[in-house]
């Protein structure tokens, strides 16, 4: 009765605390109607409209979208456009924001993977080790990556580059702690039986550890992929490359419908991705 008691003293002052308001959410609902009566119908001009891809009038479609040979002051036209104006449109953005993710989720995986075995308590070489990662990867993993966003703007510029450092830095911390869990989870009875054979550290690791914790690595690396989207997106908004820094503009310049739309086909590319991390799943695990 009294933990009970507790609960409810302690909801109650959290809800207090988060200033719930239901009569102030009621009385703004006709704001938030206006809003999206504003962002209606939506405004795909920048994503069908060929003019707001800008091409380059001295290039054809082949020389421009197919790696042939051209002069150099062609060959530097099309590099100027593929690295300067595609990635401002709609499309160029939505792909920008693939890479990042991909890419930061697999530089994330390479180092989070070894992280994950020198931070779980039965498979760390040594107790400093375990205690020194895992205090490295709780420290880092307090960072949200909106803030490693600004630092790594601050250290490179804008872009996408910023944008996957953050990724990166953000998703090993998470994937090195969750595998590590995953590993202090195995059934110790098969590294008992690997170890009476007269197997080694690393042969420990790969025959009865590493088979026990595949499914678990899999199935957190394609969620990190799935979250490192929606994550790539939000970081656009800092400048550090992506749809979302397109959604900012649009929002700030009262663009509504043109934003609306970009929030479109942001949602559309959230879920191909998860339905086709779900499909990989069911293939792989």
């Amino acid at each position: 009765m009294a933990f009970v008691l507790l609960l409810l003293f302690v909801l109650g002052w959290a809800l207090e605390g988060a200033k719930l308001r239901p009569g102030e959410l009621l009385y703004g609902i006709p704001e938030i109607g206006m809003t999206i009566g504003r962002m209606l119908p939506p405004d795909f001009t920048k994503v069908a409209d060929s003019k707001s891809y800008y091409f380059p009038e001295s290039l054809s479609p082949a020389e421009l979208f197919l790696p042939l040979p051209v002069s150099g002051d062609k060959a530097r036209v099309r590099q100027r456009w593929w690295d300067n104006t595609f990635p401002q449109t709609v499309v160029g953005a939505t792909i920008e924001t693939i890479q990042m993710a991909l890419a930061g989720t697999f530089l994330a995986f390479l180092v989070a993977f070894p992280v994950g075995f020198l931070a779980a308590r039965n498979t760390t070489p040594h107790a400093l080790i375990y205690s020194g990662t895992r205090l490295f990867l709780n420290f880092l993993r307090t960072i949200p990556d909106l803030a490693l966003g600004l630092v790594f703007v601050a250290a490179v510029g804008l872009g996408a580059f910023a944008g996957t450092l953050a990724l990166f830095v953000h998703t090993t911390t998470v994937l090195g702690k969750l595998l590590s869990e995953s590993v202090e989870n195995i059934d110790e009875g098969v590294v008992e039986a690997i170890r009476a054979t007269g197997a080694g550290y690393g042969q420990i690791l790969a025959f009865a550890v590493l088979p026990q914790i595949l499914p678990d690595v899999i199935s957190f690396t394609l969620y990190r992929l799935e979250t490192n989207i929606r994550a790539a997106s939000v970081l656009g908004l800092i400048g550090a490359g992506g749809i979302g820094y397109l959604m900012n503009t649009s929002f700030r310049t009262f663009q509504y419908q043109e934003a609306s739309a970009i929030v479109l086909v942001l949602i559309l590319l959230v879920i191909v991705v998860d339905y086709a991390s779900y499909r990989l799943r069911q293939l792989v695990v």
